[in-house]
């Protein structure tokens, strides 16, 4: 028998094992998309293949494999029927009504329920006569949960809620109801309800499946459609995995985010809330620093060492160049995101534990780990925004300037346009010169304010969807307007 401790840390893991399963399926639907491409098109299977050793697919497969490798060996400790009855219900029917009569005089008159308790989001009864309905049946131990009969009205319907806070009308795995008819003629008796997952947290799995198939397959249309500008950013993500910041970048902030799960943050209860904010500030500045490093080297120093112009003597025009190094350098940050971004949810599932454990809380459940990491995914995906708009800037200062210029302009624009909002508001009521440089400050530099959700994790508010859209739309429309800058910039540069 495992001891306590041990079964503690068990509710961790069933999060990271729906990570790991979701990375063990997209391989096989992978290998099984390869095993096609082999058998009908034999250069496609093969330029497949050849990705791998590129400067992306090839981390990203080891990143996968290992994910892989961690659910195959969390399997056993893991509730796998409570997950894949979730999974089911998220695609199964979940609405259903049955109708029966009761009979005259008829007293606790069972109608059982084709329904599991615990996946009941709503349960409606009627009836065209008053009926008396007992919905849970005395349990020793259960005295305080009992449901109190409902006295049905004619054509008067009774309904039940989860959302609404009630308690379940229902205890146990099986569900039925006792009709206590006091009439002198037969009763209908219609019951509705609708059934919801029991853990609507293993959506986690096929949210992973598409996330990881869609980038996928982006990536493979993006080496076969442009195919000089994917060559160049090949050669820049080989490029940057080749300097020794990569290598440092992942493997501090892999040891930094593992270390914050026994930090002590002081914070009465909200250990949890800092660990997701430090850990994607922590993301972020590494994600920028090996961004903006390797815009430095595959561009400043490629202009200063006369590389570029060999590389512009081929048939591949200026622009194809930029384009290629602004794809290699979102290649780049979308790995750092991707491999920190995976340890980072693992750390927070587990620092749920661990905080339970240290204040002396209750033991949670794997749900409450689920919905703490859940929440981490928006702040990840607005932080690889903000890095993708900064690594254009990047790129723009890298084709006029050097790695140290560079790395000064991008962490200045990254600490000014976070006080951007606070700037234009200190600069209400100025004089008018005051006031100019704060509106020239908020038109000129990005308001990276749009891609942190620092408030929304301390007050556990969710990030909608629609946010993620808006806040990409402005990365994507900023970043095009550096890209232009460097297009200008770079087009009369003498690379002689």
């Amino acid at each position: 028998m495992m001891p306590l401790f041990a079964n503690r840390w068990l509710v961790a893991l069933p999060p990271i094992w729906l990570l790991g399963t979701g990375a063990l399926v997209s391989l096989v639907v992978l290998g099984i998309v390869w095993a096609i491409l082999l058998a009908t098109a034999p250069r496609l299977a093969a330029e497949a293949r050849a990705s791998l050793r590129d400067g992306f697919a090839g981390p990203l497969g080891w990143l996968l494999v290992t994910l892989a490798g961690i659910a195959v060996a969390f399997t056993p400790l893991v509730p796998v029927g409570q997950i894949n009855r979730s999974l089911y219900r998220l695609v199964a029917a979940d609405t259903a009504s049955t109708t029966v009569t009761v009979a005259p005089g008829a007293s606790l008159q069972e109608v059982p329920l084709d329904l599991r308790p615990q996946e009941l989001a709503f349960l409606q009864l009627e009836s065209p006569q008053p009926l008396v309905i007992r919905t849970q049946q005395p349990i020793a131990g259960f005295a305080l949960n009992k449901v109190p009969d409902v006295e049905l009205e004619a054509s008067k319907p009774w309904s039940w809620t989860r959302s609404e806070g009630g308690t379940n009308p229902f205890l146990g795995t099986r569900a039925k109801l006792e009709a206590t008819n006091l009439s002198d003629k037969p009763v209908q008796l219609t019951a509705s309800w609708r059934l919801a997952p029991e853990f609507p947290e293993a959506g986690v799995l096929p949210w992973t499946i598409i996330t990881i198939l869609s980038i996928a397959l982006a990536y493979g249309l993006f080496r076969l459609i442009p195919r000089r500008i994917a060559a160049i950013a090949s050669a820049t993500t080989k490029e940057a995995i080749g300097q020794p910041i990569f290598a440092v970048a992942i493997i501090v902030g892999a040891v930094l985010l593992v270390s914050f799960i026994v930090i002590p943050y002081n914070t009465f209860g909200e250990d949890v809330k800092m660990l997701k904010d430090s850990g994607l500030t922590l993301i972020k500045v590494l994600a920028l620093l090996v961004v903006v490093w390797t815009a430095s080297v595959s561009v400043a120093e490629e202009i200063e060492g006369r590389t570029s112009l060999t590389v512009l003597s081929k048939p591949l025009t200026r622009p194809q160049f930029i384009l290629g190094k602004f794809a290699g350098l979102v290649l780049v940050a979308l790995l750092v995101f991707m491999i920190l971004g995976s340890v980072l949810l693992a750390t927070t599932s587990l620092k749920v534990v661990y905080d339970a454990r240290e204040g002396s809380k209750l033991d949670p459940i794997w749900r409450d780990c689920a919905d703490e990491m859940i929440t981490v995914v928006p702040g990840l995906v607005l932080s690889l925004f903000e890095t993708i708009l900064l690594a254009a800037v990047s790129l723009a200062v890298s084709t006029r300037l050097g790695i140290v210029p560079n790395l000064i302009i991008c962490f200045t624009i990254y600490a000014l346009g976070h006080l951007v909002p606070l700037i234009v508001q200190s600069s209400v009521g100025k004089i008018a010169i005051v006031r100019f440089v704060g509106q020239l400050f908020a038109t000129i530099l990005p308001v990276l304010e749009h891609f942190t959700i620092e408030a929304a994790v301390v007050g556990g508010v969710p990030v909608p969807w629609s946010y993620l859209a808006w806040a990409g739309l402005y990365a994507a429309l900023y970043s095009a307007v550096a890209l232009l800058v460097a297009l200008v910039l770079f087009q009369d540069r003498d690379l002689a």
